[in-house]
């Protein structure tokens, strides 16, 4: 990686990454592909054209088959008994979209084993504000209350050892559906652990989602049946929302092979009421639906029942409904909550600003909090988090104030593992709970000891970043002229989809002169940037604030994504701005 100190419009700096030239040709060689498309390949750390070959043309027959899985074995056998049995199996999934899409996953897989299944297997989702995140003993005391025998947690439950021995002691079997990891503990003892990330499991895909695993569970339930794969390819619609929503790495081949397969099921339309309402709403029946949609358009509506509401039951509710019109009338309901929770989210943002202009610190990470009756929406303060790192490139939690205690949410930068500073600063019992991912993870602990986690996550911080971390760092794959911007060019880099985290969409850095410049519709910029020879129309949403910094005829370099517009039936290439700045004195023209 090719570090250029200048910094852009924006502040940030741009990073060149510098493939193996080796690699690039052997990819190129092998594949018959642009040697572009290659260079994204080696930067994404695929090298060899075995391995270009599978990520180019993801197919479920990539998934490594769960056999070797730590417990699945022992899950389906309990699973299974217990139908046989005619036990009562109760399924617990997180409030969030991956554990709502697992839920529904494995309920599904369960229903098609026998008939009346419904009659023995239950499902329930906590309640955000009134239950907080995970098990409890509450959720476990209810079950054996209504005779459960079974109970299976989706997305939750691998730092559950009190509840998982709390269920042991009332008689119910615990099966655990995870794949978070579980810092400075091991795996709870009382329950079945589905998990490829504990400690020794010889499963290869380690960075499936919840759903995923699901839907591997699925997979081995249904072995037996003549209609397994089809009703598998079927139930990939759903997990492929949970996957990207949960935003687990699209460099595993199973995570591409699970989104991409789902997205032609979705393309292919629904016969599921619910889903196909879902769709409506979201104003996805006229167009091809691409792996954005599911994490901004699919995957937020699912999420704002759990934010809003504070659990996903309508989410159930809506995908077992019979009637078109019921279905319509769910998806609605749905679609309010999330444009409820973007109108929450916009307050508390803007709260957020404020806060951070009173303290007038220089802090690294951003500890933030107010009152839930003043709007700081518990199940918002999360993606509230993550425009605040966004905007100012540090890690930040938010924090909803209630009956003295903080329930909070964090997000953060690559090179500041979020999880881990948790754990390094709560080992003595500052939180009452807290789990995640590096850059994500949900905590709550006393409110009055938020003074002393801003004060010990800063310490950490400065002992484990380096100021040049906490500045906006684009990277790139390399250096386009206009004249290669062509939509077959364009159309090639389309076999690096689907795009998400670990596979971003390629981004490469134009030069030019400004020919003609405008704002559009109040709010965004459009240039025209030429070299004498070609031009190139060059569009940067929302960022008319640097129309003056940007006159006609300045010479820039802009880092961006090639794209085709499709307009009135015609089809011409555009390039979509990420970052600009002004050339070098030296640049060409």
């Amino acid at each position: 990686m090719s570090n250029d100190t200048r910094r852009s419009l924006s502040g940030a700096v741009w990073k060149l990454a510098r493939p193996s030239a080796a690699d690039v040709q052997k990819l190129t060689a092998a594949l018959g592909i642009h040697p572009l498309v290659a260079a994204c390949l080696v930067n994404r750390g695929v090298a060899t054209p075995e391995r270009a070959a599978a990520f180019l043309s993801p197919s479920l027959a990539q998934i490594p088959d769960p056999g070797p899985m730590w417990n699945l074995g022992e899950a389906i056998r309990v699973i299974g008994g217990a139908l046989a049995r005619r036990e009562r199996i109760r399924i617990v999934g997180d409030y969030d979209c991956d554990g709502t899409t697992g839920l529904i996953t494995l309920r599904n897989a369960l229903r098609l084993l026998g008939p009346e299944t419904d009659d023995v297997v239950s499902y329930y989702v906590p309640d955000r504000e009134r239950e907080g995140y995970g098990l409890n003993p509450g959720i476990i005391e209810q079950a054996a209350a209504e005779g459960v025998q079974v109970l299976v947690s989706v997305d939750i439950g691998i730092t559950a050892h009190q509840e998982w021995r709390l269920a042991r002691a009332r008689g119910i079997a615990g099966i655990c559906i995870d794949h978070h990891t579980a810092l400075g503990s091991q795996v709870p003892a009382d329950a079945i652990v589905v998990c490829p990330k504990q400690a020794g499991d010889p499963y290869p895909e380690k960075d499936l989602a919840a759903c995923g695993l699901a839907w591997q569970m699925a997979r081995a339930l249904l072995a037996d049946r003549s209609n397994g794969e089809p009703i598998l390819r079927s139930l990939t619609k759903l997990v492929a929302i949970g996957t990207y929503a949960d935003l687990v790495p699209l460099s595993s081949l199973a995570n591409r092979a699970i989104v991409a397969e789902g997205l032609r099921g979705l393309n292919s339309g629904s016969k599921n009421h619910g889903l196909a309402a879902l769709l409506e709403v979201a104003g996805l029946t006229q167009r091809s639906i691409s792996a954005g949609d599911l994490g901004f358009r699919l995957g937020p509506r699912i999420n704002a029942a759990g934010r809003i509401e504070g659990t996903t039951l309508g989410v159930i509710e809506l995908f077992d409904s019979r009637d078109p019109e019921e279905a319509r009338a769910r998806a609605q309901q749905i679609d309010d909550w999330n444009t409820e929770r973007q109108e929450v989210q916009r307050r508390l943002v803007s709260q957020l600003e404020a806060q951070i202009a009173s303290q007038a610190s220089d802090d690294w990470v951003y500890v933030l909090a107010g009152d839930q009756a003043e709007g700081w929406h518990q199940g918002v303060v999360g993606i509230a988090a993550s425009k605040v790192v966004e905007t100012r490139h540090r890690p930040a939690l938010v924090c909803s104030l209630r009956d003295g205690i903080a329930h909070g949410s964090g997000r953060s930068i690559p090179p500041f593992n979020l999880i881990e500073a948790l754990h390094a600063v709560g080992q003595d019992g500052l939180f009452l709970r807290y789990g995640g991912h590096p850059a994500a993870a949900g905590f709550s602990l006393p409110a009055e000891r938020l003074p002393e986690l801003r004060e010990r996550l800063n310490a950490y911080a400065r002992q484990a970043l380096a100021p040049d971390d906490l500045l906006r760092a684009y990277s790139y794959d390399g250096e386009l002229p206009l004249s290669a911007l062509t939509i077959p060019f364009v159309e090639s880099l389309a076999q690096l989809e689907p795009h998400g985290i670990g596979n971003p969409a390629p981004r490469f850095v134009l030069r030019g002169r400004i020919l003609e410049q405008r704002v559009l519709k109040d709010a965004h910029l459009k240039l025209v940037l030429g070299d004498g020879a070609s031009r190139v129309e060059v569009i940067w949403w929302q960022q008319r604030g640097y129309a003056d910094q940007l006159p006609k005829n300045a010479r820039v370099e802009v880092l961006g994504r090639p794209d085709i517009n499709a307009w009135n039936g015609v089809r011409s290439t555009q390039f979509i701005a990420t970052d600009i700045r002004l050339a070098a004195p030296t640049a060409p023209d």
